[in-house]
């Protein structure tokens, strides 16, 4: 099986392979129709991959599993929506969402006019295979999600990856610089600066692991100054999300 080669990336090794077992003879139905509905791969959308098929096994019960695949990607579901989609008690799902949005597997929202608590099935990358590496001691225990993250996160660009110089050129995660960091003749957006953030979240925020540098770190390519517990540069995300903060690590 390659899980990484050309394509994929001409610049790294296999790094984090040995976490990914051979896929089973007989896979989990419920898992590879996950595997399925969540990819945002373009290519091959249809083949199997022993890194999403293992991370969504270890994260994801059989019966979870149905219920994500009944959810639309990237919609925002409220709980009586929930209820009606999948026909369980109101207790019995919400438990099941909180249960699956605290692993990582879905995301809480409530950026809606009522502030109503919703639940978003999202992408891979970004999305749950950057959220299963959010918490530390469960990735250690599941150092799979490691690999998950790494090559969810090239993937869906196989095509033009290779080309993409080290740095990432912009391609994928975004880094906001500090307002001092902007060069005042330079042009930008509201979006890029910190300030448009503070405002927009009205100062709730919280600090979290930095989920690349402790991806690499389970791998064994973390940068010298990662901590034992994470990375020493952190991010900050915004409460009203379902990005797990410091205090659940």
């Amino acid at each position: 099986m390659i899980l990484n080669g050309p394509g994929i990336s001409y610049t790294e090794p296999d790094i984090g392979a040995e976490f990914v077992p051979p896929l089973p003879e007989h896979p989990r139905e419920a898992i590879v129709k996950l595997c399925e509905h969540c990819t945002n791969r373009l290519l091959h959308r249809d083949e199997l991959l022993g890194y999403e098929y293992w991370s969504f096994a270890e994260a994801a019960t059989d019966e979870q599993a149905e219920v994500l695949c009944k959810m639309k990607m990237r919609r925002p579901y409220t709980l009586p929506e929930m209820v009606k989609l999948t026909g369980m008690p109101e207790a019995q799902i919400e438990k099941m969402l909180d249960d699956m949005s605290y692993t990582g597997l879905l995301e809480y929202n409530w950026e809606n006019p009522e502030r109503a608590k919703q639940w978003v099935l999202p992408m891979l990358v970004p999305g749950s295979a950057e959220f299963l590496n959010m918490r530390v001691s469960q990735l250690e225990e599941h150092p799979v999600y490691a690999k998950f993250f790494e090559q969810a996160s090239k993937g869906p660009l196989s095509k033009a990856t290779p080309m993409v110089p080290p740095g990432g050129a912009g391609i994928g995660m975004h880094v906001i610089p500090v307002e001092k960091a902007i060069d005042a003749s330079s042009t930008s957006v509201p979006i890029e600066h910190i300030e448009h953030w503070l405002d927009k979240y009205e100062g709730k925020y919280a600090a979290s692991t930095c989920s690349c540098r402790a991806s690499r770190r389970v791998m064994g390519e973390a940068a010298p100054t990662t901590r034992p517990t994470g990375a020493l540069p952190w991010v900050i995300w915004p409460t009203t999300w379902s990005r797990p903060t410091a205090a659940t690590m």
